[in-house]
C-alpha cells in the first residue's frame, strides 16, 4: 500500500498555531517586547520534504511599525523587512540531533500526527531557547562560539 502524501504546510501551520504563533500561510510569528520571532515552512524543490526556517526581527533595528503583511512576506524577499537573523530550526541549540530524520520519516511515511507532534516539540524547544537567548549580544556570541549556525545581518 502506498503511503499517503501529507500536506506538510497545513500540519506545520497547525503545530505553529498550537504553540502560540499567529498568522496564516507559510510564515507564522509571535511578537515579543523587543523582537518578532518568525517560523517559516519552505517546501523543497526536489522532494516531498520541507525546511523549517526561523527568523528574528529586532524592533530596535526597524524604523517603522511592522505590518502583518511584512511579517508574512519576510522570507520571500517581497517585503521591506527581512529577518535580522535566520537559521534552520534544527540548528537551534537544544534540538534533538535527529530532528530532520524524525521529520523526514514522518513525511515519507505519511504520519500526520507524528509530524505534528515532532513539530510542536521542536517549536516548544525553540520558544524555550528564545526566552533566554533572544538578545542581539546572545545571538552574536553563540554564532561566534559556533553554537548557532545562522545568517546574521551586520546590524546585529
Amino acid at each position: 500500500m502506498k503511503n499517503k502524501k501529507i500536506q506538510t504546510g497545513k500540519i506545520f501551520g497547525k503545530a505553529a498555531k498550537e504553540t502560540g504563533f499567529k498568522g496564516s500561510g507559510v510564515t507564522r510569528y509571535i511578537e515579543f517586547p523587543n523582537y518578532w520571532l518568525l517560523v517559516n515552512h519552505q517546501k523543497s524543490f526536489y522532494s516531498i520534504h520541507f525546511y523549517a526556517n526561523v527568523g528574528l526581527i529586532y524592533k530596535e533595528l526597524v524604523d517603522h511599525t511592522i505590518t502583518e503583511d511584512e511579517l508574512k512576506n519576510a522570507f520571500k524577499g517581497k517585503s521591506a523587512i527581512f529577518p535580522h537573523v535566520t537559521f534552520r530550526i534544527e540548528s537551534c541549540p537544544g534540538m534533538p540531533e535527529d530532528l530532520t530524520i524524525q521529520i523526514g520519516r514522518a513525511v515519507e511515511n505519511g504520519q500526520e500526527e507524528r509530524l505534528e507532534n515532532v513539530l510542536k516539540e521542536a517549536l516548544t524547544k525553540l520558544l524555550s531557547f528564545m526566552e533566554k537567548n533572544y538578545s542581539r549580544q546572545d545571538i552574536r556570541k553563540m554564532y561566534e562560539d559556533k553554537k548557532l549556525s545562522a545568517m546574521i545581518l551586520k546590524e546585529v
